[in-house]
């Protein structure tokens, strides 16, 4: 009868997976939500690398920085395509706690940004 008791386990495997808490599946829901956003994100950040670089004539300063700077957000892009939730949320929490006051500066810098870009 050991056969019986493999082929019982696996059953009891499928159900335990199967009936994930709801909170479970919120927050799986919740991380491929993100996955979507952080990856649209990147595709934003391409579009915008492209349109940099055409706007920027050849040879002049303003071709030359719209140059360097398309190239960062195509950097930044790649950084994205290959990020998931969880990694991007350790990382931060990592860096939070190696530096808490320059994290609380650049926290208070993004809120006073996005509170000026919603008030206009």
């Amino acid at each position: 009868m050991p056969g019986d008791d493999q082929g019982s386990g696996a059953p009891a495997d499928d159900n335990a997976q199967a009936e994930a808490s709801p909170e479970e599946t919120s927050a799986a829901s919740n991380r491929e939500r993100i996955d979507q956003v952080i990856l649209e994100a990147a595709r934003k950040l391409e579009q915008t690398a492209e349109k940099l670089e055409q706007l920027g004539a050849q040879g002049t300063l303003t071709g030359e920085y719209s140059t360097k700077v398309a190239s960062q957000l195509r950097s930044g892009a790649r950084y994205l395509e290959g990020t998931k939730v969880e990694s991007l949320s350790e990382r931060a929490e990592a860096t939070v706690r190696r530096n808490p006051v320059a994290s609380l500066g650049l926290a208070f810098g993004v809120g006073f940004l996005v509170a000026r870009l919603f008030r206009k």
